[in-house]
């Protein structure tokens, strides 16, 4: 008996440590969120920097990435490889996956490496990246909660060396997962349907057409604004589910709903995408990759108010 007791008190040791190495699921349990598979704290990524399958991507601009980054942090410029011309001449669409597979290879980044993305501007562009990482089936993809400001406001290690790079093999081997893409057809079906809305992640002033960014400004008929920047708080931390909540259920953004985020190149958009899907836990979100570059510099429908 004794010897049973003594095996199953390692053997929960053993579980607890790798529980540690992999989440940081308890630094979130207090803000009710549905999911926390692919967001780390601070403290937890501290605790970890020194684990080799934990690769921490840096998408900052190079001088701020110089100035100094978490250490072992590898810089990318992010829309550099999660942004390209598509075939119709659209900026700002997802490129291919040997496009970013082939810098995520120059950086060594393998297969069953844990991702972690940072930014400085509460995870704007980090979320990009963990998107496109999702469509084409990267298997464990992470933002950072707070980002570089939270990092460096809290006094955790910064380097300013240059880090040691092992270029790898890396390829994608799964097939896309197209469900988290909308194209402009299935948004122009949205507006006369109640069971889906669009919801633009622009700013006010791009919504009501004063801000004009394309051919013409305003907004797609039926669709409603939230500012991608509601969703954090000044430290650019996630707010808790329950605020988080409010603030789409305000819109008629509800988990019921299939949902549809844009903004002017999907990047905004994407920040939304990770808050419903992965925070609040709605079932059925898309990325319109096309956004309002798209949208705008067309002849579909827009209003204006």
């Amino acid at each position: 008996m004794k010897k049973f007791l003594v095996i199953m008190l390692f053997a929960s040791i053993f579980l607890l440590a790798c529980a540690g190495e992999t989440s940081s699921a308890s630094d979130f349990e207090n803000r009710g969120y549905a999911s926390t598979e692919k967001l780390v704290s601070a403290k937890w990524l501290n605790e970890n920097l020194d684990k080799k399958d934990i690769k921490i991507i840096d998408v900052r601009k190079p001088e701020k990435y110089d100035a100094g980054h978490i250490p072992g942090a590898i810089r990318i410029t992010p829309n550099d490889v999660f942004q390209w011309v598509d075939d119709n001449g659209i900026k700002g669409m997802l490129p291919s996956s040997d496009h970013i597979a082939t810098t995520l290879a120059s950086i060594g980044i393998e297969p069953d490496d844990t991702i972690v993305f940072y930014d400085d501007i509460s995870n704007l562009w980090a979320s990009r990246g963990l998107w496109a990482l999702e469509v084409y089936g990267h298997e464990d993809t992470r933002l950072l909660d707070g980002s570089w400001v939270y990092w460096e406001a809290n006094g955790l290690p910064i380097s300013t060396s240059n880090e040691e790079i092992t270029k790898s093999d890396y390829k994608f081997t799964k097939n896309p997962n197209l469900n988290l893409i909308a194209n402009w057809e299935e948004i122009l079906e949205s507006v006369e349907d109640p069971s889906k809305i669009v919801c633009d992640t622009r700013s006010p002033d791009e919504y009501s057409g004063k801000d004009v960014r394309a051919d013409r400004g305003g907004h797609i008929p039926s669709s409603e604004n939230v500012d991608w920047g509601n969703a954090v708080s000044e430290t650019g931390e996630f707010l808790d589910a329950e605020k988080l909540k409010s603030i789409y259920d305000s819109k008629g953004i509800k988990t019921d709903k299939a949902v549809y985020t844009l903004c002017q190149t999907a990047v905004r958009a994407t920040h939304t995408w990770f808050v419903l899907q992965e925070l609040l836990g709605y079932e059925n979100v898309k990325v319109y990759d096309g956004s309002w570059i798209e949208w705008g510099n067309s002849d579909l429908p827009i209003e204006t108010k």
